[in-house]
């Protein structure tokens, strides 16, 4: 049998959550190694985490006489004021993420 790819195995995850059956009922009907399919599923939840870990590239604060502030993530540049409301700040942050 030939290797399957990560998006592969992404596929195959997927369809296993969808299903409705426990991993081994999936694995048993599927042919597929027990084991084998826990490692895959933790190998890309690994890697799901770590490219959401840290978005934010850099955070550079104006000086005083500008007072704004820019946020970096990925190839987009957000400017505001220094002086905006951390909550509000944090929901908008939360708001992006979805």
């Amino acid at each position: 049998m030939a290797r399957r790819s990560s998006k592969e195995w992404q596929v195959i995850i997927e369809q296993q959550e969808a299903s409705g059956m426990s991993v081994a009922q999936y694995c048993k009907q599927h042919a597929l190694n027990n084991k084998y399919f826990h490692a895959r599923r933790l190998s890309l939840l690994k890697r799901q985490q770590r490219k959401l870990a840290s978005p934010f590239i850099k955070v550079n604060k104006a000086s005083p006489d500008g007072a704004m502030m820019s946020l970096h993530i990925g190839d987009a540049t957000l400017s505001l004021p220094v002086n905006t409301e951390s909550a509000w700040l944090a929901q908008l942050l939360k708001a992006l993420s979805v």
